[in-house]
Formats: structure tokens, C-alpha cells, sequence
């Protein structure tokens, strides 16, 4: 007797989230899907009754086959003829009553028995052997489909085929309405391992993997986002972690289909601040990216190109909030999309303690400064350990601003390290410029004061009382353009 098949639309499209873990994987460039070429082809014997299980037909399908297939030198480009054809001009059936391949040709809808046996009788005319496979899916939310699902397998050789599944491949729901998928080929030459994280056939010998799963593996098994497998994570792998329990992932983002494929990256929900990750991604444009761990954003001009295409870089966490791999919009380069997200683990004081050994402006005591221009102290003769002494030991609360810009060149000897000064307190300056004509302190924009002692090897010092509320600044007279540009810069309250 003929089963029909009410079945439901899958959104297998969207984001999904992990559970916990802290572990590496390599990530591989899958066969399947994206308009696959190279055919992922399935050792298996023909099962009987086939033509048993389809609907009768009053049409004939030869001269849509021949249309659709003509040009095709091989099976398999004949499968994706016929794919593509259906895919693009028949729509899911919202009100589940065209189940028979004659009804879903006519009115070009169907619910995924109508695809299924559609496509049967066009490969058929084809002189194509196509199965049919029914089972139960589950979605991205991990709910079970319990009124069942059909999809195929394909032969392109004797004993040999691929799988497919055209209803996924159409269409999807989204907000309560069918719309047309964005990746057809996502369900076209499907791993069957991959195939089997979302679709559990009636029959075991259609499961098609080494490992077979039991009814209740199936249901336990954790949901894979299928944005893993187009950003080009191992199929194999995410099957082995999500049989076994273990699978455990970052956040994923879509919009960066096509532009980039992950060759190694932390497979974790959440880094450890102080920990080195390796990250290595291959970029198939010329977009920009970058992690941003905020404030620091390592951008495609830190990392290490490898030529082809393929970027690596080791990054450790230096700040609590998120570590985010993300792409430049190529409209706005001012916005940045979040394509791969991490959470930051509570950091102990051990944490803390490796990123001072290597980033030291990026401890609380220098953070809780503000921002640090690193680079413009590093200028100044003053290296990051070097300036997280003074922070400490001087109890400074916000430091003063330094600029090289204009190749204002000095190094520091001594000066306030405070960027808030008193009105009627004395300060002593003493610096060893290294560029420009002429040194000035200024307060106010108003009062200059211009005599410095000098000392041996060029050190300059001047004792200045500021008195009035305002600003001091020290100014130099560069060669090249006869104007006074700031170096140095405090607030006097």
C-alpha cells in the first residue's frame, strides 16, 4: 500500500548554537554541496520493489528529460540537471495534498514525496536509476519530523551513486513562510554522514556509513548547524563528535558563504584568556577581516600569509566579552559581520599573569587607564612593562596623550606620568628630543615657556607651574613645515 508522506520543510538554513568543550580541529574542504563538481559517489546495491513504491504516471517525461539533460556527458551532470530544474521551478505544497509526481509536474508544487517521485520518473526517462528513501528528519532545533520525510539516492554507476534531497535543496521555511533556499546545492551530493546528522532512514542499508546509528542515536545526537559544513569543517569529524557526544562549537554567523573556509580553528564554545589559539583560514576575495577580542583587533595585515589564499595567526585572548572572527563589509569599512564567535571563559589571576608576560598594556591595571597609544610610548623610549610598573607604582589614573605623527621624535627622562595636573603645583619636564627645531611647553595655548636647561647627551629640563585651570601641553617646531605640533598633553584642574 502507498504511504503518503505528509511531511514538513526542515529549516536546516539558520544559525545554531554548541555546547561546552575546549578541543582543536582541522577543518576540511567538503565534496558535497555548493554546485559540487567531483561527485561524493557511495558504494551500494540496488534495492528492490523501487517501482513498486512510486505513484503510476499518465505523462511522459521523456522530452523534459531530454531538455534538461541535453548537453550532459555523465550521469552525475544529468542528476544536477535535473536537481537544479527542480529546485528552481517546483515550490513545497504548504497545503501537504500533491503527493504524486504527474500533480507535482503540473502545478509545480509538492510536498517531498511529489519532489521525490517527480524526479524518479524524470531520471527514469533519463534511463537514470534513482531510489527513494523514506525516514524521519530532525531540524535545527533537534524536533523529530514524525510523519516522515523522503529523499534519494542516486545511481551514476553501476553499484554507485550519490545523495540528494531536492525538497531541502528548494526551499525552507523561514518565518512562518516558504522561501527559496539561497545554496540549492547544500543538499546535492550529500556526505552520508552528513546526511545521517539530520535524516534517519527507514531502512539501515540506506544509512550508507561505517557507523550505523539506532533510532535513539539518532534522536541523542546533538544538532550540527549546517554553516560548519559550508564554512568547510569535516563532515567526518562532526559526525564522529556528535555520535560520541563531544561535538562543541563556537557561535556561527552566515552571510560569509562563499567568501572564506575554515582550515583550523578552536573547536570550543568559549577561549581561555592568556591561551594561544591558531587560527587559519583560506579567503576566497580580497575582503578584509580580522579577530577582534575589543580592544584588539588583529587584521588581515598581523596575520601570516601562506600564500593561496590562506592566512594563519596565533592569538591569544586578552580581554573578557568575546572573540569574534569577523569580515570588513565591503560597502562600509567602518562595519564589521561577526562570521565566528567565541565566549571568554572568567579569568583567574594565572590568566592575567600569561598575557602580562606578553601583552602587558592589556592587564586591568592598564586598561582601567583607558586607551594606550602603545606604539607612541614605545617611541618615547617607555616599553609596555616598562609603563605597567609606572601605572602601579605611580597610581596613575589616566595618562597623558603622546603624538608622533608628524615625526615629533623624543625620548622621556622624566615627566609626570599623570595626565591631571594641579594649577599652582610646579612640574618638572625632562626629555631628549630627537627631531624637530624647537621645544616649548605651553599652558593654556597662552603662556610659553621656552628655556630649557640643557643637560649631558641632550637632555632637556624645565620646571613649570601651570596656574590656571586648563591644559599644558609640549609643543615642537619641525623642520619640514615651520609649524608647532603637540607631543605631550595634560589637563591642568
Amino acid at each position: 500500500m502507498m504511504i503518503k508522506y505528509r511531511d514538513k520543510i526542515l529549516l536546516w538554513g539558520v544559525l545554531a548554537l554548541a555546547t561546552l568543550a575546549v578541543s582543536t580541529l582541522k577543518a576540511q574542504t567538503v565534496t558535497g554541496g555548493s554546485g559540487a563538481t567531483a561527485p561524493t559517489e557511495i558504494y551500494k546495491l540496488p534495492s528492490d520493489g523501487q517501482a513498486e513504491r512510486v505513484h503510476s504516471s499518465q505523462y511522459d517525461y521523456a522530452a523534459l528529460a531530454s531538455r534538461l539533460t541535453a548537453g550532459c556527458t555523465d550521469n552525475y551532470s544529468k542528476y544536477k540537471a535535473i536537481y537544479e530544474w527542480m529546485c528552481d521551478s517546483i515550490d513545497y505544497d504548504l497545503t501537504h495534498s500533491i503527493h504524486r509526481a504527474d500533480s507535482c509536474y503540473m502545478i509545480r508544487m509538492g510536498v517531498c514525496q511529489g519532489y521525490c517521485e517527480l524526479f524518479y520518473r524524470i531520471a527514469e526517462a533519463a534511463g537514470l536509476k534513482v531510489e527513494i528513501i523514506s525516514g524521519v528528519t530532525k531540524d535545527i532545533d533537534g524536533n523529530l519530523n514524525t510523519e516522515g520525510h523522503m529523499w534519494l539516492f542516486a545511481y551514476t554507476r553501476e553499484n554507485h551513486g550519490i545523495l540528494l534531497d531536492p525538497t531541502w535543496g528548494a526551499g525552507s521555511y523561514e518565518d512562518g513562510r516558504y522561501v527559496k533556499n539561497r545554496d540549492k546545492w547544500a543538499w546535492f551530493n550529500v556526505e552520508p554522514e552528513w546526511m545521517l546528522l539530520s535524516h534517519f532512514p527507514e531502512h539501515e542499508h540506506y544509512q550508507l556509513t561505517n557507523r550505523h546509528l539506532t533510532r535513539d542515536e539518532f534522536l541523542a545526537m546533538p544538532v550540527v548547524n549546517p554553516l560548519f559544513r559550508t564554512y568547510g569543517i569535516s563532515t567526518h569529524q562532526l559526525f564522529q563528535m556528535a555520535v560520541e557526544h563531544r561535538l562543541t562549537m563556537p557561535k556561527f554567523y552566515n552571510l560569509g558563504e562563499g567568501v572564506f573556509k575554515l582550515i583550523d580553528i578552536p573547536m570550543c564554545t568559549s577561549l581561555k584568556i592568556g591561551q594561544n589559539y591558531q587560527f587559519r583560514v583560506k579567503m576566497n576575495n580580497q575582503r578584509d577581516f580580522g579577530i577582534v577580542n575589543k580592544p584588539v583587533l588583529c587584521r588581515k595585515k598581523e596575520w601570516t600569509d601562506e600564500g593561496n589564499g590562506v592566512y594563519s595567526l596565533s592569538f591569544m585572548p586578552r580581554a573578557t566579552g568575546k572573540v569574534v572572527f569577523s569580515l570588513i563589509d565591503p560597502a562600509d569599512t567602518t562595519s564589521w559581520y561577526s562570521m565566528v564567535e567565541y565566549a571568554v571563559e572568567p579569568p583567574t589571576a594565572d590568566d592575567w599573569a600569561k598575557v602580562e608576560r606578553d601583552y602587558p598594556l592589556n592587564v586591568p591595571d592598564a586598561t582601567k587607564v583607558g586607551k594606550i597609544d602603545a606604539e607612541g610610548w614605545r617611541r618615547c623610549g617607555i616599553d609596555g612593562h616598562t609603563l605597567l610598573a609606572m601605572i602601579r607604582e605611580q597610581h596613575i589614573e589616566a595618562l597623558p596623550s603622546v603624538y608622533h605623527d608628524r615625526g615629533q621624535e623624543f625620548d622621556i627622562i622624566s615627566v609626570p606620568m599623570n595626565r591631571k595636573l594641579k594649577a599652582g603645583k610646579p612640574y618638572t619636564f625632562s626629555i631628549r628630543p630627537k627631531s624637530g627645531i624647537k621645544w616649548v611647553i605651553v599652558t593654556n595655548r597662552v603662556e610659553w615657556f621656552t628655556e630649557w636647561e640643557v643637560g649631558n647627551k641632550g637632555v632637556q629640563t624645565m620646571t613649570v607651574t601651570p596656574l590656571r585651570k586648563g591644559s599644558l601641553e609640549i609643543y615642537t617646531l619641525m623642520e619640514n613645515n615651520n609649524q608647532y605640533w603637540t607631543s605631550l598633553v595634560y589637563d591642568v584642574e
